[in-house]
């Protein structure tokens, strides 16, 4: 794995896209004071992931942002891209080359890619610690870097040791580890907590559910008796009605009889010429009649009644079968 190129476009001193590229094992960048080599060590530590913009020489993100020339207005972003040959396949990518870049925002937003693919800071840091490179790692080594490193504590020198034995990877999934555990270990309690909330509620719910169960199967049984029931009424009306109906048939036919025979004694009344006989016979005959009639309409109004019943018991018996098919 080397370094192929680095690409600059309104990083600090660089107004306008710069690249360099690194072809040889050993490259020198030269120039007079104030021309922007150590913005271009500071780009690299930046697309590295430097978290700290006093290591960069400025205060605030804007700081690294082209602040504009007489020739040349000032930036809204600053942007640097990394080029490593990963032909050995140092990094845990399936791709012959891995682009690093990094795009800071006047507003202080900072965006990750990845081979174009905009990421997460964690992944560019455990992408770099997996291959034994990082921001704060010594294989870039500035001004009084050496100093440090002689001065430094034994705290800051062991830093220092897991920091160039490629331990931060490590260090990074065991924050993250932490991190989660402590996330589920928060959640747990708020499921607890949730659980002795609801559990008097789920108790209701339990008890509603079983007297629902209970409902469903008394209105099972309930539509199972209505049906049996709806059935012998059926069996009751059909054979009640066709006894009131074959009780009328004699009775219409009397009534015929009756009618035809009083009519036959007003013809020989006529015929006879004397009157008191009769209309004492047409008297006697209307009674009969008259006493026929009102036969005939009460068993009329009884089968009307009947009538009536049974429709309304049909009507019944559909809706529940309606109801039992539902």
């Amino acid at each position: 794995m080397y370094l192929k190129s680095i690409e600059l476009s309104g990083f600090k001193s660089f107004a306008k896209k710069n690249g360099f590229e690194f072809n040889t094992p050993i490259s020198a960048i030269v120039g007079p004071n104030g021309s922007g080599k150590s913005n271009v060590a500071e780009a690299f530590r930046f697309v590295l992931g430097e978290q700290s913009i006093k290591s960069m020489r400025g205060k605030r993100g804007e700081d690294l942002i082209w602040n504009g020339s007489t020739s040349e207005p000032r930036g809204n972003r600053a942007s640097v891209k990394v080029t490593f040959d990963n032909s050995r396949k140092i990094f845990d990518l399936d791709f012959p080359e891995v682009t690093l870049e990094r795009v800071v925002h006047r507003d202080g937003l900072n965006e990750y890619l990845i081979n174009g693919s905009q990421v997460r800071l964690k992944d560019v840091l455990e992408l770099l610690s997996s291959a034994h490179i990082g921001a704060s790692g010594h294989h870039i080594i500035s001004q009084g870097e050496a100093d440090k490193v002689v001065s430094a504590n034994p705290k800051e020198r062991k830093a220092m040791v897991e920091d160039a034995l490629g331990l931060k990877l490590y260090q990074y999934k065991r924050i993250e580890s932490d991190r989660k555990l402590k996330k589920t270990f928060e959640n747990i309690a708020q499921v607890e907590a949730l659980r002795k909330e609801i559990a008097p509620h789920l108790k209701f719910l339990q008890k509603q559910v079983e007297k629902l169960a209970k409902t469903e199967s008394l209105r099972e049984e309930l539509v199972k008796l209505a049906q049996e029931y709806f059935k012998r009424e059926d069996v009751y009306i059909h054979t009640t009605k066709e006894e009131i109906n074959a009780e009328r048939l004699p009775l219409t036919d009397a009534l015929g009889k009756l009618e035809k025979e009083l009519s036959d004694a007003k013809n020989i009344l006529a015929e006879a010429g004397k009157k008191e006989k009769k209309e004492y016979l047409i008297l006697e005959l209307e009674k009969e009649l008259s006493h026929t009639r009102a036969l005939k309409d009460s068993a009329s109004r009884e089968l009307g009644k009947v009538e009536g019943l049974i429709d309304a018991q049909e009507g019944i018996v559909r809706k529940q079968e309606e109801l039992a098919q539902s």
